[in-house]
């Protein structure tokens, strides 16, 4: 019995052993999901970081000096054009409109005199009572009058600039920030802002573009396939519901980035766009376009780059080097490196090896 005992037992040892050697060979394949890559109508697209700029953005400032008196406006409120914003005490300027009002009256008063005297002058000098010399001298004094009279009425007029000046407007309707100075202190043109008023309705908003991408472009207008849309995402990463439209190309670029700079207006009615908001621009061409597509899911990258497996004949999956550009919808665009009706792995390919056989499965709603 110890015999047959030890016998059995041999062979128990031998069952175990041999027992996950059967079972791998067994073992089917690793399922992996996977697509074809398709040729797709897409919409091609870049994103570049913007800048908003208002396109109307004036400083309010003092163009007389004098005591600051009213402010009429509250911070962030909208003000129509020619509105009034400050004023500047008016005192010492309404009492130099009336000297220099009176000072007209003083010019006219002379000019009156010596027109009567040249007048007499002439009537004299044709009778010889006085010499030429003396009527000389009267019509010099009516030309002295006459001039000094042009410049009291120069006097009044800049005179009245200047009190015009201490009532402070806005250029143009728009929004007005807060105010700098406050009322009660001295304020000349030397003293800077009072406030900024912005329109805010169109907006500008300004980005680069690299240079290649700017010679594409020209090589695209050329084509017939310039007609490019223009869209914002905003800093939440939602998109702006206005679509904008390009207002400027740069005509210079830019050698230290190697960038050109454009700008694009947006209509903003909801003032949602604030000066010196960034946000995301997205260009697009708005004719369709023939593109080779793959899902991201199926990039895989190491220091080489990126890479995509695919099922070869027989089943077993190979690495294909990739060239892509990446898209928001989940897809990517295959630039370089794949043919339309290659299958690639969309899932499972970390737990696989080159060579290795795969069971391929198709991806729900991939069509393949």
């Amino acid at each position: 019995m110890r015999g047959a005992d030890r016998i059995l037992a041999a062979a128990a040892i031998l069952l175990a052993a041999a027992a996950p050697a059967a079972w791998a060979q067994q073992a089917p394949p690793p399922p992996v999901l996977v697509v074809r890559a398709a040729m797709r109508d897409i919409t091609p697209q870049a994103e570049f970081t913007g800048r908003v700029r208002a396109v109307d953005r004036v400083e309010i400032r003092a163009r007389v000096g004098g005591i600051l008196g009213e402010r009429r406006f509250a911070d962030g409120q909208d003000v129509t054009e020619g509105a009034v914003l400050f004023t500047i005490d008016p005192a010492p300027y309404e009492a130099v409109t009336q000297q220099r009002k009176a000072a007209i009256d003083a010019a006219e008063a002379t000019l009156e005199v010596a027109a009567a005297q040249y007048e007499r002058a002439q009537e004299l000098w044709r009778t010889r009572s006085i010499p030429e010399a003396t009527l000389d001298q009267r019509r010099g004094d009516q030309r002295r009058a006459r001039a000094d009279l042009a410049l009291a009425r120069a006097a009044l007029r800049e005179a009245e600039l200047n009190l015009s000046y201490t009532r402070i407007t806005a250029p143009m309707a728009g929004q007005i920030g807060p105010a700098a100075i406050s009322p009660g202190n001295l304020v000349g043109p030397e003293s800077g802002p009072l406030a900024v008023l912005v329109r805010q309705d169109p907006m500008h908003v300004a980005f680069s573009i690299g240079q290649r991408q700017m010679v594409e472009a020209r090589r695209q207008a050329a084509r017939g396939l310039a007609d490019v849309r223009v869209r914002l995402l905003l800093p939440d990463g939602s998109s702006y519901a206005e679509a904008g439209r390009l207002d400027f190309g740069g005509v210079q670029a830019d050698a230290r980035t190697d960038s050109v700079p454009l700008r694009a207006v947006f209509p903003n009615p909801g003032r949602m766009l604030l000066d010196g908001m960034g946000v995301r621009v997205v260009l697009e061409l708005a004719k369709p376009q023939q593109a080779l597509l793959i899902p991201q899911s199926a990039l895989l990258a190491d220091q080489q780059g990126s890479y995509v497996f695919v099922v070869e004949p027989g089943n077993r999956a190979a690495i294909r080097r990739v060239r892509t550009e990446a898209r928001r919808d989940g897809t990517a665009v295959v630039l370089d490196g794949l043919v339309a009706g290659d299958v690639v792995i969309a899932e499972g390919q970390t737990r696989i090896r080159p060579g290795a056989p795969v069971t391929p499965r198709p991806l729900s709603g991939s069509g393949s």
